[in-house]
Parts: C-alpha cells; sequence; structure tokens
C-alpha cells in the first residue's frame, strides 16, 4: 500500500511552520511514497490542528513534482480528526 504514517511528540497537537512542515516530509514521507500513484498520509489522533504554513511546507515538493491538480487528486488524508482532514485539504489549494 502507498501510504505514511506520520509520526510526532505525543505532546504536540497542532502542527504549524514551512519549514517545519518541509522538515517531516523530508524525514518521513520522502522516497518512501510513489507520487504517481493514489497516495495516503495518515495524521495521529493527537492533531487537532494543521496550519496552512505546515501544509504548504509538507506538500511543496510533492505539488513541485506532480503538480497542484495531480496532488489533489492523488493524496488521501487519514486522520481521527475529520477538522484536520478537511483543513488539509482546503488549505493545499
Amino acid at each position: 500500500m502507498n501510504k505514511v504514517n506520520l509520526v510526532f511528540d505525543k505532546t504536540l497537537s497542532n502542527l504549524a511552520g514551512y519549514d517545519y512542515g518541509r522538515k517531516i516530509y523530508e524525514e518521513q514521507v520522502r522516497g518512501k511514497i510513489d507520487l504517481y500513484q493514489e497516495f495516503t498520509i495518515e495524521f495521529p489522533e493527537q492533531i487537532r490542528g494543521v496550519a496552512s504554513s505546515f501544509v504548504q511546507g509538507f506538500f511543496a515538493n510533492i505539488v513541485e513534482t506532480i503538480g497542484l491538480l495531480a496532488t489533489e487528486e492523488r493524496t488521501n488524508i487519514i486522520s481521527g480528526n475529520s477538522r484536520v482532514r478537511n483543513n488539509i485539504l482546503k488549505k493545499l489549494q
């Protein structure tokens, strides 16, 4: 399955920062999923909020590689918090 489960410090409930988003992508995602297929990124349940700066940093390389439209079409976000999932997809645009 083309999927990555993100791992964050248990004390974190909100994610913010372009540079932090890029760092998490580089450390936990790059090279682990095929961007040319549908892929899934799972956020842990403790994450309650995701700032647009984090989303933009996290998805920067993906969008540069396959484009915004393909990123939107191929990305599945799983989160125990449906608000997080919806917010990430909105902030990607």
